[in-house]
């Protein structure tokens, strides 16, 4: 030891612990002193910008610090970076479009077929005692086959593709890591000696912290829905209905002979038109003698036509296939009346419009965005200095310094 004679000595013999402090350790000396520091333990740092050994300020001029280092003096490490946050999630693909309606049907009905049934005859008037009575009306005939209904209608169009997702984020990048703390600082005191020995001692500065991991890349937006089915096609027009004759109506009934309170005779059927039944005759009517029922008309447009059915006042013959029937028993001196023939049976009536084409398939689904890239890793931060305030130290022995000395 170089000391100089004269001032007061004071021997620091620390233990193991962090964060000494020299000057406080001594008590802060008022007056100028001289120091023995003994470090025979392993001296740290409790936080950052700590030295884990350091002279202090507010030394007196003439005083002196003798360090004799013999252990392992680290400075505080610093912390890690934070990581990265994930990039953002891309957004879902849009929706495919509609697709195109179907082709309408072309194909029409077929044509009706077939004539239509006779009419029955009228019933005969009902016999009555000096009171009129008017025959009952024939029936009109049946009107020819209906056509055939229209053709289905196309398929719709398959749906459009859905769109692309929207790729993901990029992660955002880590921060950097902390400096580390320096081992030991000698601070700037205006006319004191500081000597180190540190021949059999390591000082080591804090480790710089780890940079913090770059942030994932957000993930992919999915595709978009596939868009619907387009509409079926409209279904094709019903067919013409049959162009061969209806039916003809039925002959009227005949007027009830009123005097006699005889019952009139009922009006004969109608013939069917091609292919269809006549009509059938109608009853006699009611009374003191009962009317003779008309006959039935002939079938397929072919026979002969009913007959009206006779008591006096007979029924009216039933029409051949397309015409109307007769009229019953006109009548005469005692103002009787008998019942009107039916109407002819008409034209068959179009067939109705074919059914609409089934709706289109939906789309398929878009494709998925691609995930977003990373973010780029935080730096390390740098290790701590193993000496600061080299200019106020008075080497005995430098020893182990490791990292930056300034």
């Amino acid at each position: 030891m170089m000391f100089l004679p004269g001032d007061p000595l004071i021997v620091l013999t620390p233990g193991t612990g962090n964060d000494y402090n020299i000057n406080t350790a001594a008590g802060a000396p008022p007056n100028a002193v001289r120091v023995e520091a003994l470090l025979a333990s392993n001296r740290g740092s409790s936080a950052l910008g700590t030295p884990a050994v350091r002279t202090g300020t507010t030394w007196r001029a003439g005083s002196q610090i003798y360090i004799k280092q013999n252990a392992t003096v680290t400075g505080y490490a610093g912390p890690a970076g934070s990581p990265g946050s994930t990039g953002s999630s891309g957004s879902t693909g849009s929706t495919g479009s509609t697709g195109s309606s179907g082709t309408p049907s072309g194909t029409t009905g077929s044509t009706g077929s077939g004539g239509g049934v006779g009419g029955a005859g009228g019933a005969g008037g009902q016999g009555t005692s000096f009171a009129q009575s008017v025959g009952n009306p024939g029936s009109a005939g049946g009107n020819a086959g209906s056509g055939g209904t229209g053709g289905t209608g196309g398929t719709g169009a398959t749906g459009g593709t859905g769109g692309t997702g929207t790729n993901g984020g990029t992660g955002t990048n880590g921060t950097d890591g902390t400096d580390g703390t320096v081992a030991f600082t000698a601070d700037t005191n205006s006319g004191v000696l500081t000597l180190l020995d540190n021949g059999s001692g390591v000082l080591t500065g804090g480790a710089g912290g780890a940079g913090g991991s770059a942030g994932a890349g957000g993930p992919a937006g999915p595709g978009g829905p596939g868009g619907p089915g387009g509409p079926g096609g409209s279904g094709g027009p019903g067919g013409p209905g049959s162009s061969q004759q209806g039916g003809g109506g039925g002959g009227g009934g005949g007027p009830a002979w009123w005097s006699n309170n005889w019952g009139a005779g009922g009006g004969g059927g109608g013939v069917g038109g091609p292919g269809a039944g006549g009509g059938a005759g109608g009853p006699g009517g009611a009374g003191s003698i009962i009317g003779q029922p008309g006959t039935a008309g002939g079938a397929s447009n072919n026979g002969e036509v009913g007959i009206g059915g006779t008591n006096y006042m007979a029924g009216g013959q039933g029409g051949t296939a397309g015409n109307a029937g007769n009229f019953g028993y006109p009548g005469g001196w005692d103002s009787t009346v008998g019942g009107p023939g039916g109407a002819a049976g008409g034209a068959g009536p179009t067939g109705p419009t074919g059914p609409t084409g089934p709706t289109g398939p939906t789309g398929p689904t878009g494709s998925a965005g691609s995930a977003g890239s990373a973010g780029s890793a935080g730096s390390a931060g740098t290790q701590g200095n193993s000496v600061t305030g080299n200019a106020n130290i008075t080497y005995i022995a430098t020893g182990t310094r490791n990292g930056a000395i300034s």
